[in-house]
């Protein structure tokens, strides 16, 4: 789901990032060569396990790329406060009276509502996993580390929440599984979500037959899942439009997605409008709660294309204060709801990474 899963497209730093963790020397590993040269040169000396052979991050902060980069960021974030300001200043008082109303009892028992989610989201990610590396990862070890890595994400860069979880897993999984299994993920959530996302809005506002557009949406997921044919020649293709994004998939055929995939798909979405219904209580009308998630949803949909923003921080607020007539309420009420949807599902996924650091991989540590 694009709007609180983590599902962020990553940048050209992709390509990088993936060389770097594979050129990582197994942890174990001994050298054949009883005695190394006493002064190699560069080129020739072995890097240590822990460590990898990309430049530091010092120095390719200064990058002209980088620095683009970091400029179109702020400038975007910037832009979305600004407009955020002038949209909500002459309301004042009704924002005023909104955040009066906010019950944070509401807001813990809305992230507690949205953990389901996330903890679906991971285990979507692992059986996606599992399909690109032919083997089966470990949940114990596995969960706690793409949770943890949707936490990292949101540091500036964006990217750092996929190194993150390339690094850690190392051990277990190749840096180009774990980044197509990124990629391919957030493509799929983000195809659902467009289902979703368009056929709740339609119905609410014109007629509920428009949520018959879900059946076809779900079945052409499960019809992804169930060929895997056509996500390897989609993934081989986009490898080649596209090289710095995409690496370079396993040239086996995928198995099949059991179909489990798309009921974890579907269930995402049943937590997420729980969690809406959950901390706007006494807020707003059951009409007006699912019309403020689905659009939260929408702009969460668009917010994507300020791939540099972590986390579309401002941006996906300015897009879904910045048309109240489509949730038919007004901007004051929208922007303390997309506050309020920012704060549930960010603790959510505080809650959810802390809970499987704590249970699943200290047990794991344990057995090993």
């Amino acid at each position: 789901m694009a709007t609180c899963h983590g599902d962020r497209p990553p940048n050209r730093q992709l390509a990088s990032v993936t060389e770097a963790c594979r050129r990582r020397p197994t942890p174990g590993h001994r050298s054949r060569q009883a005695r190394p040269r006493l002064r190699p040169r560069m080129s020739q000396r072995r890097v240590p396990p822990g460590s990898t052979m990309h430049t530091p991050p010092a120095s390719r902060g200064q990058t002209p790329r980088s620095v683009m980069r970091r400029i179109l960021t702020w400038t975007l974030v910037l832009a979305a406060a600004a407009f955020l300001a002038y949209t909500l200043v002459p309301q004042l008082s009704e924002l005023r009276t909104s955040l009066v109303r906010v019950s944070w009892l509401n807001v813990a028992l809305a992230s507690m509502a949205a953990v389901p989610m996330f903890a679906l989201k991971g285990i979507y990610h692992l059986n996606l996993l599992d399909r690109l590396s032919g083997s089966r990862t470990s949940r114990r070890h596995g969960l706690p580390i793409y949770l943890q890595a949707q936490i990292v994400r949101y540091l500036p860069g964006k990217i750092w929440g996929v190194v993150y979880q390339a690094q850690r897993m190392t051990t277990t999984n190749r840096a180009t599984d774990v980044v197509i299994a990124n990629l391919w993920q957030m493509a799929t959530t983000n195809l659902l979500a467009v289902g979703v996302v368009s056929s709740v809005l339609l119905a609410f506002r014109y007629s509920l037959a428009w949520l018959l557009l879900l059946i076809p949406v779900v079945i052409a997921i499960e019809w992804l899942h169930r060929n895997p044919t056509i996500e390897s020649w989609a993934m081989h293709r986009i490898h080649r439009l596209s090289p710095r994004l995409m690496p370079a998939p396993p040239p086996a055929r995928l198995p099949p997605m059991p179909i489990k995939g798309s009921a974890i798909l579907c269930a995402e979405w049943v937590f997420y409008f729980l969690a809406f219904f959950v901390f706007l209580h006494d807020r707003s009308s059951w009409h007006e709660t699912i019309m403020s998630a689905a659009w939260y949803g929408g702009a969460s949909l668009i917010a994507l294309l300020a791939f540099v923003v972590p986390a579309g921080i401002a941006v996906r607020e300015a897009i879904f204060v910045g048309s109240p007539q489509i949730a038919g309420l007004d901007a004051a009420t929208l922007a303390v709801t997309a506050a309020l949807a920012r704060a549930t599902f960010f603790f959510a996924e505080l809650v959810v990474a802390a809970v499987s650091t704590l249970f699943l991989h200290g047990r794991h540590r344990d057995h090993s």
